[in-house]
Parts: C-alpha cells; sequence; structure tokens
C-alpha cells in the first residue's frame, strides 16, 4: 500500500507545483491554495506511509483491519485539511472533485474492511482484487483532479 500512496502523492505533487510556477508571483491566493494543497497531501503521504510501515507480512486479521482503520483515518484527516482551503473562486469545481477523490478513496477502504469483517478465502481474495482496482482507480483519479486544478490555474 505504500508504493500507492507514495505514487498518488508524487503525481498531485508535480501538478501542483507545476500549477505554483504558472500561477507566477503575483496572485497571493493562488499561491497560498497551492501552498495548502500541497501541505495537506505532504501530511496524507507522511501519514500513510507511517501506517503502513507497521504492517507486516504475518499480521493478523484484526491487526490488519486496525492498520486500514488507521488508514482510513488518515484519509479522513486529508479531507477535513482539504475542506478547510480557501479555494480561489476559479478551482472550486476541480478542487471538490479532488476532495472527493479522497472521500471516495476512503469509502473503498471501508468496503474493504466490511469485506474482510468474516473473511472467507474467496471473499478474501475478491476483495483484494477490489480493492486493488478501487487503488488504481483513486491513483488516475487523484491525477486527472490535480491535472484539473492545474489547468484551471494556469488559465486565470
Amino acid at each position: 500500500m505504500a508504493r500507492l500512496a507514495r505514487t498518488a502523492f508524487l503525481a498531485t505533487l508535480v501538478i501542483a507545483a507545476a500549477a505554483l510556477a504558472a500561477c507566477g508571483g503575483d496572485n497571493a491566493q493562488q499561491n497560498r491554495y497551492i501552498r495548502d494543497l500541497e501541505a495537506a497531501q505532504l501530511t496524507y503521504k507522511t501519514n500513510a506511509e507511517r501506517i503502513e510501515a507497521g504492517a507486516t507480512q504475518t499480521s493478523t486479521p484484526s491487526e490488519d483491519r486496525r492498520t486500514l482503520d488507521r488508514f482510513a483515518g488518515a484519509i479522513d484527516q486529508t479531507v477535513a485539511a482539504l475542506r478547510r482551503i480557501d479555494v480561489p473562486p476559479e478551482v472550486v469545481a476541480e478542487h471538490r472533485r479532488f476532495v472527493a477523490v479522497f472521500v471516495t478513496w476512503h469509502d473503498d477502504i471501508a468496503r474493504f474492511v466490511a469485506a474482510i469483517e468474516r473473511p472467507t478465502r474467496d471473499g478474501v481474495r475478491r476483495a483484494q482484487r477490489r480493492i486493488a482496482a478501487a487503488n488504481l482507480t483513486f491513483n488516475a483519479n487523484l491525477r486527472k483532479a490535480g491535472t484539473d486544478i492545474d489547468a484551471a490555474l494556469a488559465s486565470s
């Protein structure tokens, strides 16, 4: 899971840095927005890596569920931080979609936890396939949302 969080984070960080450069130095609100967006993502990345570092190949199902609960908590914190950001008017819709990507990721994690609550061999495999697909979707949607923010800021 660490690679997943890092991939999403790095992709959006690169996009945000490009947006910051495109904004130039004359728009303080846009620059502050990009800094706040990057800070929220950095906190998410740090928390996700810390949580994932505690996961082991030999963990029990209950330990895995606790790890996933902490991971969902990190996503919740990120959503809250993203919602507190003062968003420039030209990217309100794009920012909302960016936040929605994290909300969907949280919901996917919650569904995975529910699916493994009373695990069967087939049920766990099915849940693992679904969470892997959900992670790919999260990464793709996060990159797209970041690109949309970049494009909206660049065109303003």
